[in-house]
């Protein structure tokens, strides 16, 4: 099963306002939609999610710098969603939009909420549509580029997330789990409809060649909050690393014990045969569990969420990076 988003041009209109309206904070809030349309002709089935409407969140209802689906935002997108049906659309809520800055938007909570919104949509409707996420970069769209992009949890997170092991090292390789395929990015389509069409048509912009190589502030400006955040996002790495090889360590000590208990009691047990070859021995790999406990190996998921980010990060100051080395040269080339 592969699925696309399709989006009015009103609802991607209203997310780049309100991410440009808002900057440089983040904001997030609800979308609305058609039930998915599939697309049965196809060799492989194909789903089409289709997006009409986006509610931000008011900000008495948000408190997260990214997204926090609290209760209050449960309930006003509720109110929103029973104030669509009295108009008989027919909608219902596909997921969420967040306006972001350099690729900051993985956090465990908008994943939790993406889980929760599925495992709600499955048990009350049998819907298995996933949960999609329309994320915003307000700094990327500042030079005149729509950066709008659809996601969905993968099928490898969610395959990992059903185990009964949750995040484990064993669990991720047989998920086939890393942090580079937390997210999936879905084919994203904006619609206009006839109206839209009109307006475009009537404009006349004035476009000036030169203009495409001005070295813009909004990139440095878009570069300079990435360093800053990436630098926070590996510190919160490096802290949760740190409790990773503080398992390792205890587990290596622990299973040095281990090897030095099943040494001496195979040593007791040469000993027992030499004076009596019919006595009852102990064995060492049933009973060493008796004897030691080894600790429990913690769950990767914090780490795994924290790498995400950072690799979004660094793949946002390559993009800026490249884009001022091909602006650079350009005008070098011009002169």
């Amino acid at each position: 099963m592969s699925y696309s988003v399709e989006i009015s041009a009103s609802v991607a209109l209203k997310i780049s306002k309100i991410g440009a309206d808002t900057y440089p904070e983040t904001e997030s809030g609800a979308l609305f939609g058609l039930d998915a349309i599939s697309d049965e002709t196809a060799e492989k089935k194909h789903t089409i999610i289709k997006t009409s409407h986006a509610f931000q969140f008011p900000s008495s209802y948000t408190n997260d710098e990214i997204f926090n689906l609290k209760t209050s935002n449960s309930k006003y997108q509720s109110d929103v969603l029973a104030k669509l049906n009295i108009t008989n659309s027919g909608v219902k809520i596909l997921g969420w939009f967040l306006t972001t800055n350099g690729g900051k938007f993985v956090s465990q909570s908008l994943i939790e909420s993406i889980i929760n919104l599925q495992n709600h949509n499955v048990e009350e409707n049998r819907d298995s549509t996933p949960v999609i996420v329309l994320v915003f970069d307000a700094l990327k769209s500042m030079d005149g580029l729509l950066n709008l992009k659809a996601f969905k949890l993968s099928e490898s997170f969610m395959k990992a997330w059903k185990s009964d092991q949750r995040f484990v090292s064993k669990n991720l390789y047989e998920s086939r789990l890393t942090y580079r395929n937390i997210f999936e990015e879905l084919p994203l389509k904006i619609k206009n409809n006839h109206l839209s069409n009109l307006k475009v048509q009537e404009l006349s912009p004035k476009l000036e060649q030169d203009l495409c190589l001005e070295l813009t502030g909004a990139t440095l400006a878009s570069m300079k909050l990435t360093v800053e955040n990436l630098n926070e996002g590996v510190d919160n790495f490096n802290h949760t690393l740190g409790n990773l090889n503080y398992y390792q360590r205890n587990l290596s000590r622990e299973v040095a014990k281990v090897n030095q208990w099943k040494q001496q009691i195979k040593h007791d047990n040469d000993e027992k045969l030499k004076l009596n070859p019919s006595a009852k021995l102990t064995e060492t790999e049933k009973d060493w569990a008796k004897h030691f406990k080894l600790p429990i190996q913690p769950s990767k998921y914090e780490n795994l969420v924290m790498s995400s980010l950072i690799n979004n990060y660094c793949n946002s100051l390559e993009t800026d990076g490249s884009i001022e080395q091909v602006k650079t040269t350009s005008i070098e080339e011009c002169k």
